[in-house]
């Protein structure tokens, strides 16, 4: 057996083993995020716009990831830092199932906001290195299949976990033991992936673009090139655009139309489930047609998911939400393989973990602006007099049509003016750093 032949079957083993880690991995994040947590900082007494952070945290967190690039940077061993990440996240997502016990109701939320805050910072970053090491074992030609399959173990562990979390809750009627319970297997799952981290053969970090790095370096290091700006800028846009609407529809579920945790956790499986057969069909045009290609076209999809979200209302929440729901599928499992090979196809192999925390933190900050405009928009339609009266719960599905026509308007401009087929390599050098 050749040299070749052993790095390919090497490689092989490499890629299951992290498809088993991002079963546990996924676990673990969905037991002690998402509707869970959500449903928990209720439970705690949680604002509307609070709660609408949540689902959101690790993107919003990824702005506070660009100021450790330099750290980060510092680190050849891939394996050692992301086990080391991903313990100390671990830990401090555990730490918020027990702010009821030793916290007094008045200052629960008071400890709870800082404490995610720690926790999700914690995991955006160990999702950068993650992702990094992974791609060190992945062909580009081959990229969209292995992102698909990677994307479909996490949603059979999504749906699974969707069952059986949400009764749980309902069963308990969303008391303490029932989130207790949840947490408790979110720490088997994790020492679980633990132990697979351990088997998954090391790689190298290249090394850093900047060893003394000035937060200026951070940020006009990637702005220097320009075709992974453009696509940055037009992310950014997206997800603010998506988020000021979308990041209410966990509260207008639950709170407005009065959905119980199991009604709701079935409703969300409408945009897992499909995704188990959609994600094979979208790698396989992303790897023929190009990840530009299919990027635009599953915003498309998020349009159609807005419209409809924008049509519901409680006579007709059984057939509105159910189409919302299933453009939403469409629409994420061709664009979380989209992003993630355009994205690193588009970045150099040195200084990508700086490239990949300006991208975390640039989204960030799309996912923090993007509530707030919601709810100044929410706020100042609830002011308004009148609208209640011709459109039920106007307050947040107002939301949902300016989000459409606004990313319609996104899709239209960025299409127009096409992206020249470019990557950082092409047209700038990134070893271009502060010297003091």
């Amino acid at each position: 057996m050749n040299r070749n032949t052993d790095a390919s079957i090497q490689d092989a083993k490499t890629g299951k083993l992290f498809h088993i880690q991002i079963l546990f991995a996924t676990a673990f994040t969905f037991l002690t995020g998402g509707v869970f947590l959500s449903g928990f900082a209720m439970y705690m007494g949680a604002s509307d716009l609070l709660v609408s952070y949540i689902s959101m945290m690790t993107n919003i967190c990824g702005v506070s990831i660009l100021f450790f690039s330099g750290l980060i940077g510092r680190f050849r061993s891939f394996k050692k830092i992301t086990i080391t990440l991903t313990l100390l996240s671990k830990f401090a997502t555990l730490l918020i199932v027990l702010i009821p016990l030793f916290v007094p109701n008045t200052a629960q939320i008071a400890v709870f906001v800082p404490l995610i805050l720690v926790a999700f910072t914690l995991q955006a970053q160990t999702t950068v290195v993650l992702n990094n090491w992974l791609v060190t074992f992945v062909e580009e030609k081959q990229s969209g299949k292995y992102i698909a399959k990677r994307q479909t173990v996490v949603l059979c562990v999504t749906v699974l976990l969707s069952i059986v979390g949400g009764r749980v809750l309902d069963a308990v009627s969303g008391a303490y033991i029932g989130f207790a319970i949840l947490f408790a297997v979110a720490l088997f799952m994790s020492v679980m992936e633990f132990a697979v981290l351990l088997k998954i053969p090391d790689a190298l970090q290249p090394q850093t673009v900047c060893k003394k790095s000035r937060l200026s370096d951070l940020l006009r290091v990637p702005m220097r090139c320009r075709p992974y700006l453009r696509f940055v800028v037009y992310i950014f846009l997206f997800y603010l655009l998506l988020t000021f609407a979308d990041s209410f529809t966990m509260v207008y579920i639950m709170r407005y139309l009065g959905l119980s945790y199991t009604a709701t956790t079935l409703m969300y499986m409408l945009i897992s489930l499909p995704q188990l057969f959609l994600l094979s069909t979208w790698g396989k045009i992303g790897d023929k047609k190009g990840h530009q290609f299919t990027l635009k076209l599953s915003i498309w999809f998020f349009v159609g998911e807005t419209l409809f979200m924008a049509l519901s209302n409680p006579q007709n929440l059984y057939v509105m939400i159910p189409i919302a729901f299933l453009f939403a599928a469409t629409a994420n499992s061709g664009f979380v393989i989209s992003v993630f090979n355009r994205r690193y196809a588009l970045m150099p192999r040195e200084g990508r973990i700086l490239y990949d925390n300006f991208y975390s933190a640039v989204v960030g900050l799309a996912f923090i602006l993007g509530p707030v405009l919601g709810g100044v928009i929410k706020g100042r339609i609830e002011a308004t007099s009148g609208l209640s009266a011709v459109m039920q719960f106007a307050n947040v599905r107002l939301l949902y049509v300016i989000s459409t026509v606004c990313m319609i308007l996104l899709q239209l401009f960025f299409t127009i003016k096409r992206n020249p087929p470019l990557s950082c390599a092409d047209t700038v050098q990134t070893n271009v750093c502060s010297k003091s």
